[in-house]
């Protein structure tokens, strides 16, 4: 099926006939007719039936209408964004996250690469960190920032800070917690959580007093702030404000947790390359990374 075909076709339908729709492309009648008979061959299907002295649409040809207008629109989309990336570039950035840099780290990178790279398209996706890694294998990300146990499972990444998520809770209401060791002793208080995948451990017991399950770091945070409970999160989340309202418990981080940028293959544009090292290097200032 050829997309000259395909244009002929419509402008026939929109023109009303053969000879209408030559005047608009150019071609001799017998030349649009020929190629009408090509895109039926490969259809499989007449497209259009003798009505009178002109020419109406069969079902086969109502139905190809949609979808030819479609193909030819999605086709000029690609054509204008290869001519953008051939003279920039690059044009997008396929940027993915973990909730909590989605939510408080992405929006202060903003600034810094938008002043760098003005016409920048953004295209953000917040994920677990296991789906994050799969659409980097996938191909269907550039960049991605995830928590790992240990060196990520890709070819090219780079450590951006300590991913010690603590309890938190207001001074106020749970003075005790920074006396607080050991992980089990946390459930003297009320917890909120952040919804866990099947087979992940909670601390929340079924005979709890009182506890919630958020769907977000951010809503963990609104929960803790407002003196809710106590719960996990991590320094980046807190302004300087916030902290001051608040005790933390003492417990051993796990240095192995780490919160990574991740790529995929390092395009030849040099440009992206400059991109690339702008965003670890805003992504480490942000997260307030020692490394």
């Amino acid at each position: 099926m050829e997309l000259d075909h395909l244009r002929q076709f419509l402008h026939v339908v929109d023109a009303g006939s053969v000879s209408a729709a030559a005047k608009v492309v150019y071609l001799t009648q017998p030349a649009i007719s020929r190629n009408l008979k090509l895109l039926e061959d490969a259809v499989g299907a007449p497209l259009f039936e003798r009505q009178g002295r002109g020419l109406a649409l069969t079902a086969a040809g109502r139905a190809l209408v949609p979808h030819a207008r479609a193909v030819l629109l999605d086709v000029q989309a690609a054509t204008r964004t290869v001519r953008r990336a051939a003279e920039r570039g690059y044009t997008d950035l396929r940027l993915g996250a973990v909730d909590s840099v989605a939510s408080y780290l992405v929006p202060k990178l903003l600034a810094p690469v938008r002043a760098a790279f003005p016409e920048l398209h953004w295209k953000l996706r917040t994920a677990r960190s296991a789906a994050l890694l799969e659409q980097i294998d996938a191909g269907s990300l550039d960049f991605a920032v995830v928590a790992s146990a240990g060196p990520p499972k890709a070819e090219r990444y780079w450590r951006l800070a300590d991913y010690n998520l603590q309890f938190f809770g207001r001074a106020d209401h749970f003075g005790p917690l920074a006396l607080v060791q050991q992980e089990q002793e946390l459930k003297q208080f009320t917890l909120v959580e952040i919804e866990a995948l099947p087979g992940q451990p909670s601390l929340i017991d079924g005979d709890a007093p009182a506890f919630a399950v958020a769907h977000s770091l951010a809503s963990v945070k609104a929960l803790v702030l407002a003196g809710f409970g106590i719960g996990a999160m991590l320094d980046f989340m807190l302004d300087p404000h916030e902290r001051a309202q608040l005790v933390c418990a003492n417990l051993p981080a796990d240095a192995h947790c780490g919160l990574w940028a991740i790529a995929g293959p390092l395009p030849k544009d040099g440009r992206f390359h400059e991109l690339e090292a702008l965003l670890v290097a805003q992504l480490q200032l942000l997260a307030g990374s020692a490394v």
